[in-house]
C-alpha cells in the first residue's frame, strides 16, 4: 500500500483513529492519576559452591569428580532465584519484619535477579553468581527493613533445606550399606562353602573362555533363527501372491507402451513389493499395511480408467507384477538358505561348547564367583556414596550455603510511573491500532469510492468523476454548469464534456444515451448539464426525455410537458410541435410528454430510429436520458438506436449486482458503451475538486448572476 493511499484511508475514517487514541489516552490518564510514589531497596547474596554445585549420587563405576561436576550452575542458580520468591520464604520474612499483607502481597512487589545481567536465565548470560533481589514499598525504611529480613531469611531457609536433605541422604545410604553388607556376606558364605565341599579355588581359564564362547555362538543361532523366520513368512507371503497373479494379462494392444501405464505399472510394481515387506512385519490391519492397500488401489484404478480410454484389438502380455513377485521369491529364497545354513553352523559351535564344558559344577561356580563380585562392586560403591553425603553434610552444618554480601542502607527513591511517557507510548500505539481498524474496515468495505473500483467491477473505463456536492440541491444542481459555471462541480462536468468529444471525434458518434442501473443514480442531472457543457462549448445539442415513465427534464427547464416523445412516436404530434428551446444557447429539449401504455415498444420502433436519425441531422449531439436500466427494459431496447452509450453510477452504494446485469445487457444488444461516469464522489477523492482550491483558494469563483426564467420558453422550429 502506498503512503498517499494509506494516507487517504486513514483521513478518511479518521474519527476511528481519533477515537481509539482519545480513549486511550484518558484510560492511561486515569489510571495513572492515584498512583503513588514507591522506594526500592536491594541487597545481594552470593551462593557458595555447595549451594551452586550440589553433589549428585554417582553411578557404579564412576568417579567421584564427574559426580560432582554433574549439576552446573547454569541449572541450580535460577533454582536458587525462584526459591526467593517461594511462599514459605515469604510467610518468614512477614513474621521478622513484623509485616501486615498477605504473602502474595509481598511477593508481587519482589525483584530477584543477578547483579550483572537482570534478564539472564543462563550462566551463558548471567554472567555472575551474585543473585540481587529488590523490594518496592511506599515506606523508604519499611523497604529496607524488608529486603534485608528477606536476605536472612532466604539464607536460614537453605540451610535447614540443604542440611535436611544431607542427613535424609546420609541416613538412607547408611541403611543400604547395611543391606549390601549382609547380601556381600551371604554371597562370600555360599562361595567359600561350594569350595570347601567341592575342593576347588576358582574356574579355570580354558572353562571360562568356553562359557563366553558358549553365550555368543548361542545369541549368534537366536538372532539367526529369528531372521530366518522372517525370511521365511516372506516367501510364504509371496508364494500366496504368485498363486492369486497370473503370469499373463490381456490388455488392449498398443496401450501398455504409452508412458502414462508404464509409470502406472511401476508405480504397482513398487507398491507391491513395499507391500510384501510391510506384511512380513506387521498384522493386516497395521495402518502401514493399510496405507499401502490404499495406494495400490489408487494406483490400480488409475491404470484400469488409462486402459479404458483406448479401445484397440486385445492382446495378451506378460504380467510385471508377476515378475516383479518372481523375482522377490528368488532373493528371499536365497536369504533364507543363507540364514538356514548360518543357523546349522552355529548349533555346532554351541555344541561344541557345551562339550568343552563339565556338567554342573563349573557352571554352578562361575555363578556364585559372579554374584559374589557384583555384590562387593555394589559394597564399595554405596561405601564411598556414604563418605561423600557425611562430608556434605558436615559443609552445611558448619558453613552457610548462602552468604548475605551486601545489605541495604537506604532506599532509591522516590519513583513513580512517568505519565508523559506511557502517554506518548499509548498514543503510538493507538494510532497504529486505529490506522489498522481504518485498514481494516477499508479492506472490508465493498462501496464503489473510486475509480479502481469501478473498473474493477465493471471491466469499463471512467470518463468522469462527479464530485459530492455540499450545497445546491438536486434542482440547482442539474443547472450548475450554466448557473455556476466556475465551481469545481461544473469543471467536473466539462471534463466529461472534453472526454465526450475526443471518444466521438474519430466515431462521428452523435446520439448518445445516459443510463442508469437503478434508480438515484444522478444520470438526468448528468445528461443536463453534459448537454449544458457541450452547448457551452458551442455545439448545437438536442436533449430528449426518454424517460417517459416519469419524465422529469421538463421541470429543470422550466418547459411545458403538454406533449413531448410519445406524441411523436404516437404519430399524434411532428417533431417540429414537440422541441423547445431552452435559455442555453444551443440547446434544445424535447420532454417526455404525456405517459404511454408501451414506452418500450414505442423506443425500439423504426420510428424511433427514423427520429434519432433525423435529430443527428439536425444537431451536433443528441442526448437520450433514460429510466432505470434493472428495472425497465426501455435503455437497452434505445441503446440499439443510439450511436453511444454512457452508464452514470452513484458512488458509495453497495453493489447488488445491477451494474454488472446492465452492463451484461448493453453486451448482448451490442450497444458500444463509451464509460462510466462515477457520480457523487467524496470531494477528496477527486484531484480536479482538490486543487480546484489553489486556484479559489476561499472559494470565490461565485455564482453566475444568469438564472433559469420561470417562464415556459417558447416553442423552436427544426430548419434544416
Amino acid at each position: 500500500m502506498r503512503f498517499w493511499e494509506f494516507y487517504r484511508i486513514v483521513s478518511r475514517r479518521r474519527w476511528i483513529v481519533v477515537s481509539i487514541v482519545l480513549v486511550t489516552l484518558v484510560a492511561i490518564y486515569v489510571s495513572t492519576l492515584h498512583e503513588k510514589p514507591y522506594y526500592q531497596a536491594a541487597v545481594q547474596m552470593m551462593p557458595s559452591d555447595t549451594a551452586l554445585y550440589r553433589p549428585i549420587l554417582p553411578s557404579p563405576g564412576s568417579t567421584m569428580a564427574g559426580a560432582l561436576g554433574s549439576r552446573q550452575t547454569d541449572s541450580q542458580l535460577p533454582n536458587l532465584m525462584s526459591l526467593v520468591k517461594s511462599r514459605s520464604v515469604a510467610e518468614r520474612t512477614i513474621r521478622v519484619a513484623d509485616l501486615k499483607e498477605p504473602p502474595d502481597a509481598l511477593l508481587s512487589r519482589i525483584t530477584v535477579s543477578t547483579a550483572l545481567n537482570p534478564g539472564a536465565h543462563s550462566r551463558q548470560e548471567i554472567g555472575t553468581d551474585i543473585i540481587e533481589v529488590r523490594v518496592t514499598d511506599e515506606n523508604p525504611a519499611r523497604a529496607v527493613r524488608t529486603v534485608n529480613s528477606l536476605a536472612h531469611v532466604f539464607a536460614n531457609f537453605y540451610q535447614e533445606i540443604s542440611h535436611q536433605e544431607a542427613s535424609g541422604n546420609r541416613r538412607f545410604l547408611e541403611s543400604e550399606l547395611v543391606r549390601a553388607e549382609r547380601e556381600l556376606g551371604g554371597a562370600s558364605d555360599d562361595l567359600r562353602e561350594y569350595k570347601k565341599r567341592n575342593r576347588v579355588t576358582s574356574i579355570g581359564d580354558a572353562t571360562g573362555a568356553a562359557s563366553a564362547e558358549l553365550r555368543q555362538a548361542m545369541a549368534e543361532r537366536d538372532s539367526a533363527r529369528a531372521s530366518l523366520a522372517e525370511a521365511q513368512a516372506k516367501l510364504s507371503d509371496v508364494d500366496r501372491q504368485l498363486r492369486e497373479v497370473g503370469p499373463t494379462r490381456t490388455v488392449a494392444e498398443g496401450t501398455s507402451n504409452t508412458p502414462m501405464n508404464v509409470e502406472l505399472e511401476t508405480q504397482l510394481a513398487q507398491l507391491t513389493r513395499q507391500l510384501n515387506d510391510a506384511r512380513a512385519k506387521y498384522e493386516e490391519t497395521h495402518p502401514q499395511v493399510v496405507t499401502i492397500k490404499d495406494s495400490i488401489a489408487l494406483v490400480q484404478a488409475k491404470l484400469e480408467s488409462e486402459r479404458g480410454k483406448i479401445k484397440t484389438s486385445i492382446s495378451v502380455i506378460r504380467n510385471p507384477v508377476y515378475d516383479n513377485l518372481l523375482q522377490s521369491r528368488s532373493a528371499l529364497a536365497s536369504e533364507r538358505d543363507g540364514q538356514a545354513a548360518k543357523v546349522r553352523q552355529l548349533e555346532g559351535v554351541v555344541a561344541r561348547a557345551l562339550a568343552t564344558l563339565r556338567p554342573g559344577s563349573d557352571v554352578s561356580l562361575a555363578r556364585l564367583e559372579s554374584e559374589f563380585q557384583s555384590a562387593q562392586t555394589n559394597y564399595n560403591n554405596l561405601e564411598m556414596q556414604l563418605n561423600q553425603a557425611r562430608i556434605n553434610e558436615k559443609e552445611t552444618t558448619g558453613t552457610g550455603a548462602i552468604r548475605v554480601i551486601d545489605e541495604a542502607i537506604r532506599a532509591e527513591g522516590p519513583m513513580g510511573t512517568s505519565r508523559v511517557a506511557y502517554l506518548l507510548l499509548g498514543a503510538l500505539l493507538s494510532f497504529i491500532v486505529g490506522a489498522g481498524l481504518a485498514v481494516t474496515l477499508e479492506s472490508l468495505d465493498n462501496r464503489l469510492k473510486s475509480t479502481l473500483d469501478v473498473e474493477k467491477m465493471l471491466g469499463l473505463p471512467v470518463t468522469a468523476l462527479i464530485p459530492r456536492s455540499l450545497g445546491p440541491s438536486d434542482s440547482a444542481l442539474a443547472r450548475v454548469t450554466y448557473t455556476s459555471p466556475l465551481c469545481p462541480i461544473a469543471e467536473a462536468y466539462r471534463f466529461l464534456r472534453t472526454d465526450l468529444l475526443l471518444c466521438t471525434e474519430s466515431t462521428g458518434a452523435k446520439t448518445i444515451m445516459v443510463a442508469t442501473a437503478k434508480p438515484g443514480q444522478g444520470g438526468t442531472i448528468t445528461v443536463a448539464n453534459l448537454g449544458i457543457s457541450l452547448a457551452m462549448d458551442g455545439k448545437r445539442v438536442v436533449l430528449v426525455d426518454a424517460d417517459m415513465r416519469r419524465s422529469s427534464l421538463h421541470r429543470i427547464f422550466k418547459i411545458p410537458n403538454d406533449f413531448g416523445l410519445s406524441s411523436v412516436l404516437s404519430n399524434e404530434k411532428d417533431l417540429e410541435d414537440v422541441i423547445f428551446s431552452t435559455e442555453v444557447e444551443n440547446l434544445l429539449l424535447i420532454p417526455g410528454g404525456p405517459e404511454p401504455s408501451n414506452p418500450s415498444e414505442l423506443l425500439g420502433s423504426d420510428r424511433m430510429r427514423t427520429l434519432a436519425a433525423k435529430l443527428a441531422e439536425y444537431a451536433d449531439f443528441v442526448l437520450f436520458d433514460t429510466p432505470s436500466a434493472i428495472a425497465f427494459t426501455d435503455a437497452i431496447v434505445l441503446s440499439r438506436v443510439v450511436d453511444g452509450v454512457i452508464l452514470v453510477v452513484r458512488a458509495h452504494q453497495v453493489p447488488r449486482g445491477a451494474e454488472l446485469q446492465v452492463r451484461n445487457l448493453l453486451n448482448k444488444a451490442k450497444a458500444n458503451i463509451l464509460g462510466v461516469v462515477l457520480n457523487d464522489v467524496q470531494p477528496e477523492m477527486v484531484d480536479s475538486y482538490y486543487y480546484h482550491s489553489h486556484y479559489y483558494p476561499n472559494g470565490e469563483y461565485g455564482t453566475s448572476a444568469r438564472a433559469l426564467s420561470g417562464t415556459d420558453a417558447p416553442s423552436a422550429k427544426i430548419t434544416k
